[in-house]
């Protein structure tokens, strides 16, 4: 009968415990001074090396012959725990032993003192799945055991344990194995079984197994079984229904392109070839994870396990993508990532996530409205943009696309701009930076869109095209109004009214820069209709009274 590899291959010293190093230097130590103690937790997530250490560590401190703190495995004290032969060393599954009975035995069994060796171990894995009733009945002997015995529990969620059980305790904390360590591990298991196997493949393996070592070997077994003595990249990811990196990069291209059509024909694909497109999610979140980590850090090789051609290629692909956008695809990556554990039709829900991150107006987020924003920065920047022409009820109607030179003004305002109007046209990108600092991104967008200024007694008129009727309505909330003005204050240290108008409101103006106590109410005339007038002359008497 073939033997599992995680079983053939288990640890039996110290030494081959891999990605624990700070535990295993602590108990070499303990046993080394004569300092062991009576109680251990050795907490982690499964397949980190918590029971294998618990065993080796029940060897050392009983062997007979002990080399550098590690068991010999071969005396007559090893041999026995090896082969199960002994009572002194007692293995215990809480799982299925966690009730008040089953403790009680074990009380009555530790007041014996050890057959042969020197100390008698308990070893009591699952820790956590005891019974109320069974922790109360193992706290006094955990609390004063006889000095021959030795409690190591073994948990994979510790918060479950009760803290008069953890106080009693010394607690290590087993870390994941980091993906090169098990690639170095099943890489020297591979040369002693003769598999011929590269290295993305192990590395693929590693990465799925989230840590787990025993789970990495476990599927190591499966691929070995798949393709006998030779296994290749391809095998690995058709075994486990996983993206491969090509795959990855194609898509997230697709993606930072704003290629809709082609991330659906890719997923289509996917789905076609029968693979699970929940790994698709999670293989997409790691892969722009990691575009992340190149964004921001130089310093990959720990933070990033993978090999150096696809780090390499990371790097490319990050520097023709913002980090907002990162930001923007984890966050709907992460949603979907948890709705799809109950959707009833997870393609559905993966093809919208898909038209969401490739394309921002789908996305309704504060980072989907930024990229918005900054889309129509750059389109306003390159000088043209399409609109909408119709033409008049008399004609038939005809929709024409028109490029317009944004640097021509539609509207002639002063031939000579007075000194308020300078002020405000050369500050105004610094006030739309503090409105985005503030986090107040509706604001931002559309006053982004904002087509001049005018200055007349104190009060700055926001000019808009008549198209952004929508705006004016917006932005004219007394809330909003208060909030312009104070930040306008604040980024000039100078105080002005705030009204929202529009162009169709305005009329031409031809302003020289005269006493306004000369020309005031002419030059007011010539800037405003009738109605904004009949506004200002309100306001007049309000401030009279």
């Amino acid at each position: 009968m073939h033997k599992a590899l995680y079983r053939a291959y288990r640890p039996q010293k110290f030494e081959d415990v891999i990605g624990q190093d700070h535990i295993i230097k602590t108990l070499k130590n303990q046993i080394y001074n004569d300092n062991i103690g009576h109680a251990y937790l050795f907490c982690g997530t499964r397949g980190t090396g918590k029971t294998s250490t618990a065993k080796i560590f029940s060897r050392a401190v009983n062997c007979l012959n002990k080399i550098n703190e590690e068991p010999c495995n071969e005396c007559e004290i090893c041999e026995s725990i090896l082969k199960d032969n002994t009572m002194d060393v007692v293995e215990i599954d809480a799982a299925s032993n966690n009730s008040v009975d089953d403790i009680r035995e074990l009380r009555e069994s530790v007041k014996y003192s050890p057959a042969n060796a020197k100390y008698k171990v308990y070893i009591i894995d699952e820790v956590h799945m005891l019974s109320q009733g069974a922790f109360n009945a193992l706290l006094k002997t955990l609390e004063e055991p006889p000095s021959y015995v030795i409690f190591i529990l073994a948990t994979t969620e510790p918060h479950k344990i009760p803290a008069t059980i953890l106080s009693r305790c010394q607690r290590y904390d087993f870390k994941r194995v980091t993906v090169k360590d098990m690639t170095l591990r099943m890489k020297r298991i591979c040369e002693d079984e003769g598999i011929d196997i590269d290295d993305k493949a192990l590395n693929l393996i590693a990465r799925n197994s989230q840590g787990a070592l025993r789970d990495a070997l476990s599927i190591l077994d499966q691929c070995i079984s798949f393709g006998e003595n030779k296994i290749d990249y391809k095998d690995v990811v058709e075994l486990m229904g996983s993206v491969n990196i090509e795959q990855l990069f194609e898509l997230s291209q697709c993606i930072v392109e704003q290629d809709t059509k082609k991330s659906l024909e890719i997923l289509n694909e996917f789905v076609l070839w029968g693979k699970d497109i929940r790994n698709l999610i999670n293989d997409l979140i790691d892969h722009f994870r990691n575009l992340m980590v190149c964004k921001v850090s130089s310093e990959l090789d720990e933070i990033i396990s993978l090999p150096e051609e696809t780090i390499e290629q990371l790097k490319f692909q990050s520097e023709n993508i913002d980090i907002n956008d990162l930001i923007r695809i984890l966050n709907v990556l992460s949603i979907t990532q948890d709705d799809i554990k109950s959707s009833s039709n997870p393609r559905v829900l993966v093809e919208i996530t898909m038209m969401k991150i490739a394309q921002p107006m789908f996305d309704e987020s504060k980072e989907a409205l930024i990229k918005r924003v900054e889309n129509l920065e750059k389109m306003i920047e390159s000088g043209s943009f399409k609109v909408l022409k119709q033409g008049n009820n008399k004609e038939k109607e005809d929709d024409v696309n028109r490029e317009i030179d944004v640097n021509k003004e539609s509207v002639v305002y002063e031939d000579v701009k007075n000194e308020d109007v300078i002020l405000i046209e050369s500050s105004w990108k610094n006030i739309l930076k503090q409105i985005k600092k503030d986090k107040k991104m509706p604001i931002y967008a559309l006053l982004s869109e904002v087509k001049s200024f005018n200055v007349y007694s104190n009060m700055l008129y926001v000019i808009f095209d008549d198209k952004f009727d929508f705006a004016k309505t917006r932005l004219s909330s007394q809330d909003t109004i208060t909030y312009l003005e104070k930040t306008i204050r604040d980024v000039l240290n100078r105080s002005f009214s705030v009204k929202i108008v529009l162009t169709s409101e305005v009329k031409d103006i031809n302003l020289e820069v005269k006493e306004k106590k000369d020309i005031g109410e002419e030059i007011l005339k010539n800037i405003v209709d009738e109605e904004i007038l009949e506004i200002k002359d309100s306001i007049d008497e309000n401030e009279s009274k």
